[in-house]
């Protein structure tokens, strides 16, 4: 098996280069789909942790608070007022309210509390104050002497944040190009490094001659390839098998036609010898009709075969058929030999016979070979019976002789080609059967051979299937 194409040149580069090209979508789709998710996930981060700093800061207020006769203070702590006026948080706002009035603070700070904010709740809100928006959290909180529940409320700007954010999605974006630059530049390498085991089976492959046929091995072949290789392999059996076949049918069927061949040359050489109208002259003319007769069969049988083995059953063509016409044109092709064989030949049609699924042309040759057998195979006086039976879903054309038939020992063999058994070689060339086997095999129909039911000779049985919705055999 050669190859004019080296391993790794340019179809196994086209095959890196088909990998590359579909790869680099699904890495882009998968890239953008990490970066969006790594924007929202640094979004939600820096909002809590800016939260809780600002949730902080609201708690610091609230432990400020102090009740004197009844009226609500604050007595803010130096620390408190540093971190309300830090510059790197940003602006930053407060207000305390109780019952809707404003105790101290900015009065016209947003309220985003909800109404039914519980003691020592809290709830964070977004808002705008100034013109520019701004991030509030309030905290209720209810203390002594006092009716009701004081609200503080803190809100700042979301500059701060903003940068933060911006930092660490250039950051991510700054990742993301570096993992994509890197992804692209090491998948061809991979690719290549991938496609090291189909260098090494196709470089095996290319090393072979042509009528190497041994499987692969697959110890060598990674996981992922073993069910490819293993189909291959089990092509090259078939093919192995099919070239055995044309081997053994090439040297049978040279072997069958050197018989005939040999006895044309012989008695043509017997003519040129002999003198017009003598009786050698005569021996020698019937002799070599014979000769050509069977040498003509022979082929014809030899066509029959290479067809019927080139015919595949999944694109031979199957329809209903009516079987009584099967038998009728199957036994028209041979009633004239039956005739001047002596044979008693009759068929059997079934009124109302239900359709069987199958080729007409393909059925006819099927039971004709089977008519040619038992003529051929039978003795002058003796009869041959073609009929129609049914049994259940399935419906056979029978091919009945009364003549020597088959021992049961030899039926499971004669199908063999060129194999005939105990009968006269004379009378046939070993094909028959074997051709109507490959047919019926075409034609998913099932053949079997049986003892006569007279107990005499030998009945063929070819069982096809009821076609769907065919009428029921009339009784």
């Amino acid at each position: 098996m050669t190859s004019d194409v080296a391993p790794g040149s340019g179809q196994a580069h086209s095959l890196a280069s088909r990998m590359l090209r579909g790869m680099v979508i699904p890495v882009m789709l998968l890239a953008l789909i990490l970066g969006f998710g790594g924007a929202w996930v640094i979004n939600q981060s820096v909002q809590a942790v800016n939260d809780r700093i600002l949730s902080a800061a609201s708690r610091a207020i609230v432990d400020s608070l102090t009740v004197e006769d009844g009226n609500v203070g604050l007595n803010l702590s130096p620390a408190v007022f540093g971190m309300l006026e830090d510059a790197a948080r940003d602006n930053v706002y407060y207000s305390v309210r109780h019952r809707g009035r404003n105790l101290t603070g900015y009065a016209d700070l947003p309220n985003i509390a909800p109404t039914d904010l519980g003691d020592t709740n809290v709830a964070f809100g977004d808002a705008v104050y100034a013109g520019r928006p701004v991030r509030v959290v309030a905290e209720a909180r209810r203390l002594p002497q006092v009716d009701g529940l004081v609200i503080v409320e803190v809100a700042e700007t979301l500059d701060a944040r903003q940068r933060i954010a911006n930092r660490l999605l250039a950051g991510l974006v700054l990742l993301e190009l570096v993992l994509i630059g890197a992804t692209l530049a090491l998948l061809p390498l991979a690719i290549r490094w991938g496609l090291r085991p189909l260098h090494r089976v196709r470089a095996e492959m290319d090393r072979r001659s042509a009528a190497d046929l041994t499987p692969l091995a697959l110890h060598q072949v990674p996981g992922e390839l073993r069910e490819l290789v293993g189909a291959f392999n089990a092509m090259l059996a078939r093919l192995e098998a099919a070239v055995a076949g044309i081997r053994r049918f090439t040297a049978d069927a040279s072997h069958q036609m050197r018989t005939p061949l040999t006895i044309l040359r012989t008695h043509i050489a017997l003519l040129r010898g002999a003198k017009p109208g003598s009786d050698v002259a005569r021996e020698s003319i019937e002799d070599i009709d014979l000769a050509t007769d069977r040498l003509q069969h022979l082929i014809v049988q030899l066509l029959a075969l290479a067809r019927a083995d080139g015919a595949d059953q999944s694109r031979v063509e199957l329809l209903a058929v009516d079987a009584n016409e099967i038998a009728t044109a199957a036994a028209s092709e041979y009633a004239l030999s039956a005739v001047r064989a002596g044979i008693d030949f009759a068929v059997e049609r079934m009124p109302g016979a239900p359709a069987v699924v199958t080729n007409d042309m393909f059925a006819v040759e099927l039971v004709g070979n089977l008519i040619d057998n038992a003529i051929k195979h039978n003795v002058r006086g003796g009869s041959v019976r073609v009929a129609i039976e049914r049994e259940g879903d399935r419906l056979s054309v029978v091919v009945e002789d009364d003549g020597p038939g088959i021992p049961p020992e030899q039926r499971g063999t004669v199908f063999h080609r060129f194999a005939r058994g105990h009968r006269d070689p004379a009378r046939g060339t070993g094909l028959g059967l074997s051709i109507a086997e490959a047919l019926a095999r075409a034609i998913g129909a099932d053949i079997a051979l049986e003892t006569a039911l007279s107990g005499r000779g030998l009945r063929a049985v070819v069982t096809f299937d009821i076609a769907t919705g065919s009428p029921a055999t009339a009784s």
